[in-house]
């Protein structure tokens, strides 16, 4: 079997109403898929972040289209790790020119194709090529609701089954304090209290905010700082009790070392979409365990990389939450043909063979760009 071809898909949806993040406002979500297409007629999926910045639908099809392409087409597409090494040698020194995240994001979605063919080709769910099922179903956290009326969207959140909840912050310190002040009183002792300041804040503030934030005995305080801070997550995470959690930015192994060793972090969040795909992604949660550190992956895109994410929780020791973006947005799930099963807050695996989805070509279509 060889690989004949690799192309990008990009998708747009435009938003009701603009989601205001630390980074800045969202107009659209933007979905970026790979597709692989072998001669055995098995052709696989994936995905590749495109979140931030709103240019990197066309930064990324350049990336897969004319650098990844010609180094995949005519390789077997079941020597994973092989050509993952190959994507990664040809492109990372140029990914110091415009970011490694880039590079690691682009490789991302090409793998997590590579690995649906192999399920597809093998007859079983990627899980199983993974190791095998350790759980299922996947606990789920719930972030991107509107905080317009926090109290109530928790408590709907809540009685659908969720019973951990991520809060935005890195905006107004006393907003911020608000918000969380807000919900955890209100629901106190029903949820595990996430919040996440998507690197908002410098160390002054940072260093304010954990203290500040104690009392509420969150579960887990995110990228309080900026991800490559190293020193600084490490400063806040021997000041505060309260975890620090961080890894979405964390592209490779390097990175996710340096977090380690330094003691920067007590959960680790890997994306399958943003970090070099299962094939890194794996590695990034053994070194994690080595540290005896927890991970949580992170995925905040359709639902394809969502199912990515699951077979890693699914297969890979010391899983934690996985995070589920509850915002309106129906492309998310309506980009594949069935949705994904979530029940009483927690996901169930895909049971078919590769990622175990397919791909809902009329909305595709629909929102491609």
């Amino acid at each position: 079997m060889k690989i004949t071809d690799v192309r990008f898909i990009a998708l747009k949806y435009p938003l009701a109403e603009p989601l205001r993040l630390a980074w800045g406002p969202m107009t659209h979500r933007q979905f970026g898929l790979v597709e692989v297409e072998t001669d055995a007629g098995i052709a696989g999926v994936g995905e590749t972040s495109v979140n931030f910045p709103h240019w990197s639908l066309r930064e990324r099809a350049a990336t897969i289209e004319e650098g990844l392409r010609h180094l995949l087409v005519g390789e077997d597409p079941l020597c994973i790790e092989p050509l993952w090494d190959k994507m990664y040698r040809a492109l990372i020194r140029l990914g110091l020119l415009w970011g490694k995240g880039a590079i690691l994001s682009a490789i991302g979605g090409v793998d997590i194709a590579l690995w649906d063919i192999a399920g597809q080709a093998y007859g079983v769910p990627i899980y199983a090529l993974l190791g095998g099922k350790l759980r299922d179903p996947i606990p789920l956290y719930a972030v991107g609701f509107s905080t317009k009326d926090p109290v109530a969207r928790v408590g709907e959140l809540i009685a659908q089954g969720y019973r951990a909840i991520k809060l935005r912050i890195g905006f107004e310190p006393e907003q911020d304090l608000k918000l969380v002040d807000t919900v955890h009183h209100a629901f106190a002792g029903r949820v595990d209290l996430l919040a996440d300041a998507n690197m908002g804040w410098e160390r002054p503030t940072a260093r304010r905010m954990v203290k500040a934030l104690e009392p509420y005995k969150l579960y887990w305080i995110e990228e309080p700082l900026r991800c490559d801070d190293v020193v600084g997550l490490a400063e806040l995470a021997a000041m505060t009790e309260t975890p620090i959690a961080a890894g979405e930015n964390a592209f490779d192994r390097d990175d996710v070392k340096a977090l380690l060793t330094a003691g920067a972090i007590d959960y680790l969040m890997p994306d399958p979409t943003r970090c070099g795909g299962l094939t890194e992604c794996r590695r990034l949660c053994a070194l994690a365990q080595t540290w005896r550190v927890p991970y949580s992956p992170h995925h905040y895109g359709s639902d394809v990389g969502f199912a990515a994410a699951l077979h890693l929780l699914a297969a890979t020791p010391g899983g934690g939450y996985m995070l589920r973006d509850v915002s309106p947005t129906p492309l998310r799930d309506q980009v594949l043909a069935e949705p994904i099963v979530i029940e009483n807050g927690a996901a169930f695996v895909p049971e078919g063979k590769g990622l175990g989805v397919q791909l809902n070509r009329e909305m595709v279509e629909r929102y491609r760009v």
